[in-house]
């Protein structure tokens, strides 16, 4: 889970990080004063803030509520802004990078710092060194050394042994404080933070209350996808997964690589996708009925419903539910099937028996065609000749 920089913050404070004094605002609400400048950064889960604009310095309180007003009726990459944070401005003499993940090929954590950082950090990634951290040891003085060479201060190396210990004990997965301000008189700030934590080890931290969000897309998660998710996680019998998006074609895959070869071949063919969602493992059918009235609630112009050879699931009973689902729903949308597995012929059957008395525009096919070559189908259906 990536968290609000607002969020992150509160996580820093309680390790007794120095952060800039700031106040968080749900509303265009006037603040209380902090003493001008101050910075003001929309608090959205995307990254990229400063170079969207999305982030502003106020000389003055009119300037202020304007910038506030300013971010409260925009985006940034597609996210609304439904809260900012409003901090005192850090005059810098320099600037670090600082950041601790876990590395994959490493096996295990590590610290990432550079002499230079800000917002260019990008540009600067020569400079970044990598110094691998044994868990069992934790982060050692000389490691600090190491990372930043002769511009490490023992305030600097104290300050890093606080993000290390905040890293360790929330459980996070990355801590990447950029810049850490060093200002005139040594004084030192996390300016910018960005935390992800660990959503297996949420069991440790009861006292947590953070709202779903979904940090692969930048933004909070859906009603849509809190239900889908809330019902997958209470029963144990298979798996479904739902990611809203903003088209109009619905998509409902068995799971495995071959659905998202699919989504890109919707894509390709003109498509747009209003959500990518998959069940696997054999699900109970409460579980692909919920599935499937998630994907069947958002306005469609079309749903392709897809699948390769399932080895455990048997297509007949897949398509029991999609005719129930469909008999709530009553579509007027076209539906393009391709199914292949156990009770294949039966199953397709059912979903024709079903289209045919109830007047569905529904085209069944099984193995005998590709998963790809239905996806112009759906298309040419769903757009017709105004597409």
């Amino acid at each position: 889970m990536r968290l609000y920089e607002y969020e992150a913050k509160a996580l820093l404070r309680k390790h007794g990080v120095s952060v800039p004094e700031s106040v968080h605002l749900m509303n265009a609400a006037t603040p209380p004063p902090l003493g001008f400048p101050v910075v003001v950064k929309a608090q959205v889960l995307a990254g990229g803030r400063g170079k969207a604009g999305a982030v502003k310095v106020a000389q003055s309180a009119l300037e202020l509520q304007q910038a506030i007003v300013q971010l409260f009726s925009t985006k940034v990459k597609g996210e609304p802004v439904n809260s900012v944070l409003i901090e005192s401005f850090v005059k810098t003499k320099s600037e670090l990078y600082i950041s601790f993940l876990y590395d994959t090929r490493m096996r295990g954590p590590v610290l990432l710092a550079s002499a230079q950082g800000g917002v260019d950090i990008e540009q600067n990634a020569d400079s970044i060194v990598r110094v691998p951290i044994d868990p069992l040891v934790g982060l050692q003085d000389w490691q600090c050394r190491l990372a930043l060479g002769t511009h490490v201060t023992p305030q600097i190396t104290a300050v890093l042994m606080k993000l290390w210990q905040c890293f360790v004990q929330e459980d996070c997965t990355l801590l990447e404080i950029n810049p850490l301000a060093i200002a005139g008189d040594g004084t030192l700030s996390c300016v910018g933070t960005m935390i992800e934590l660990d959503d297996f080890a949420f069991f440790r931290h009861k006292e947590r209350s953070y709202s779903p969000r979904n940090p692969a897309i930048g933004r909070e998660i859906t009603e849509r996808e809190k239900m889908v998710k809330l019902l997958n996680d209470a029963d144990h019998h298979g798996t479904i997964k739902y990611l809203e998006l903003d088209g109009d074609i619905g998509f409902l895959a068995s799971g495995g690589g071959a659905s998202l070869t699919c989504m890109d071949k919707l894509i390709e063919a003109g498509g747009k996708p209003a959500n990518y969602s998959e069940f696997s493992g054999n699900p109970s059918e409460q579980k692909i009925a919920a599935l499937i009235d998630a994907v069947l609630s958002k306005p469609l112009k079309g749903l392709w419903v897809i699948g390769g050879v399932a080895n455990f699931t048997a297509v007949d009973t897949t398509m029991k539910v999609l005719v129930d689902v469909l008999k709530k729903h009553k579509p007027k949308i076209p539906i393009v099937v391709r199914r292949g597995g156990p009770k294949e012929k039966e199953g397709l059957q059912i979903l024709r028996d079903a289209a045919a008395h109830e007047g569905w525009r529904v085209e069944a096919h099984g193995r005998e065609i590709p998963l790809t070559q239905t996806a112009q189908r759906m298309v040419e259906l769903a757009y017709g000749n105004t597409h």
